[in-house]
């Protein structure tokens, strides 16, 4: 007589009306809906943020390309190619540094007619992860390296 009211766990059931509302089914896909779009946006926001990474190393590679070509049409490292590198970091708002390797000069700082140059650029990208209220953001700090070979276009005439 007792079991039919007290339903399948037998005397240790919950009461009726509190059984109601555990089995209660109505609201749920809004509570799914609500799930759902808090991930999406979370995804979407990692993903956002994961692109300032390829963005800043196309900017490194921008600033190498551009030095690259104005010393090769320079025939030098000169006045106009620190010029050009020095005014793109400010307008990327990056900080690398640039270096000329493998390069063999003629008398002085001349570079002659189809000799090879690199310009290597590295910077360290600081990727912030999370910040907290409470504490200074984590951040992480990815090395990146740009290297461009290029060959003078200029013909120096040397006096020896």
């Amino acid at each position: 007589m007792n079991r039919r009211h007290r339903g399948i766990w037998g005397r240790n059931s919950p009461p009726f009306p509190f059984m109601k509302l555990l089995f209660n089914r109505k609201g749920s896909s809004y509570f799914d809906l609500m799930v759902k779009t808090l991930v999406v946006i979370t995804l979407m926001v990692t993903v956002m943020s994961f692109l300032s990474i390829f963005t800043t190393y196309l900017n490194l590679n921008h600033i190498c390309r551009r030095v690259v070509r104005v010393i090769e049409l320079e025939g030098q490292v000169s006045d106009r190619a620190y010029d050009v590198f020095y005014r793109l970091k400010q307008q990327t708002s990056l900080s690398p540094e640039m270096t000329v390797e493998d390069v063999e000069y003629q008398g002085g700082q001349k570079i002659q007619l189809r000799d090879t140059f690199t310009v290597t650029m590295t910077y360290s990208h600081p990727f912030t992860i999370f910040t907290p209220s409470f504490a200074p953001p984590v951040k992480i700090d990815i090395p990146m390296r740009v290297s461009i070979t290029g060959m003078s276009e200029k013909y120096w005439k040397l006096l020896e």
